[in-house]
């Protein structure tokens, strides 16, 4: 996959995250995931320049890239989405964030998974990843969850409901 097709694919989801954004009225949650998906990719790709590792080699690799493997950018922003989604949400069933916390964190090691299995990445690397997506998100997060006795959508108070 060359860079054209990968931005191709990037500006795609893109689109669509915000289309979801706009259909469903959730400004505060889509700029937290645009927000940690670019600080994700930004810090690990600065990390990377300093760290110096390098990326596997045949035969321990399926495909070769250029630059440094620690920390992977892929485990990096989509951890940091999927940890700035679960915490910036105020959610109201425990049971529908189990939920989309057990689908958006199996995404996550499933694209970290790939990232090793073809040899983009050593594991640390992609546990790197994850680490830094991690606090980037759960800070991000936390920036844009709704304060205490906000909701994401304000109940009347209590002298217009008279």
């Amino acid at each position: 996959m060359n860079v054209s097709e990968k931005l191709w694919v990037i500006w795609t989801i893109a689109f669509l995250g915000v289309a979801v954004v706009i259909y469903k009225r959730v400004w505060r949650v889509g700029l937290a995931i645009g927000i940690a998906f670019y600080a994700g990719a930004v810090i690990a790709d600065e990390l990377k320049d300093h760290i110096d590792r390098a990326r596997p080699t045949p035969p321990d690799a399926l495909v070769l890239l250029n630059g440094y493997a620690m920390p992977s950018s892929h485990a990096s922003f989509t951890m940091a989405m999927v940890v700035a989604l679960l915490t910036s949400v105020t959610w109201t069933s425990r049971r529908t964030f189990i939920l989309t916390a057990a689908g958006l964190g199996s995404l996550a090691v499933v694209i970290g998974v790939a990232m090793i299995y073809l040899g983009a990445h050593w594991a640390t690397d992609v546990l790197a990843g994850w680490a830094l997506g991690a606090v980037i998100g759960a800070g991000v997060g936390a920036a844009f969850r709704p304060r205490t006795g906000q909701s994401q959508a304000s109940p009347a108070s209590p002298r217009q409901a008279r």
